[in-house]
């Protein structure tokens, strides 16, 4: 098993990183993510704590023979999510529900504010790959190989979300200055 971690501030308070996160597909940096579906939202009317699942589609490019045995280079993610409005916290929960009796990969996401300086959000991220089946042999050589390209779609993931702050910050910007 491979463990992923990372953190990054982003520096812009909670609430808009939090509506970027909901913008954030389709944008440049992120084109494996080819569609979401959200399958169930509710709010708690009492304490506003928003949940959501969503299904993701996503498209890597991965060799020949990995498309002609699995039949594809398409997956499946189900995400869980929980935006508390009062703690100030979105978690979210992902699981691969492609091939995960091959490769589970399960991930943990937190927006919140900074402790030490909140205009800005901290976001961390945590993500369990585990190998089994029928590759338990190559275990650690597809633990590495998956874990390498997680790591690169967490940067472009971070790249992406960035360009939607930048936007939804244009379009404030673009508001307060329309005459009413």
């Amino acid at each position: 098993m491979r463990l992923f971690e990372a953190a990054h501030v982003f520096k812009h308070d909670w609430e808009t990183v939090s509506l970027a996160n909901w913008r954030k597909y389709p944008n440049e940096q992120t084109p494996h993510v080819r569609h979401v579906e959200i399958l169930n939202q509710e709010m708690d009317p009492e304490t506003g704590v928003l949940r959501t699942e969503r299904l993701i589609m996503v498209q890597q490019s991965v060799p020949a023979l990995v498309r002609r045995v699995f039949g594809g280079d398409a997956s499946y993610v189900l995400e869980y999510s929980e935006v508390d409005p009062q703690k100030k916290t979105l978690v979210m929960q992902s699981q691969n529900m492609t091939y995960s009796n091959l490769l589970s990969v399960g991930e943990h996401i937190v927006f919140q504010p900074h402790a030490e300086n909140p205009t800005h959000t901290l976001f961390t991220q945590s993500a369990q790959l585990k190998a089994s089946g029928a590759l338990f042999r190559l275990a650690n050589k597809i633990e590495d190989m998956c874990w390498n390209r997680f790591n690169d779609n967490a940067k472009v993931g971070k790249l992406g979300l960035e360009q939607v702050l930048s936007k939804i910050l244009a379009e404030r910007q673009a508001m307060m200055q329309t005459p009413q």
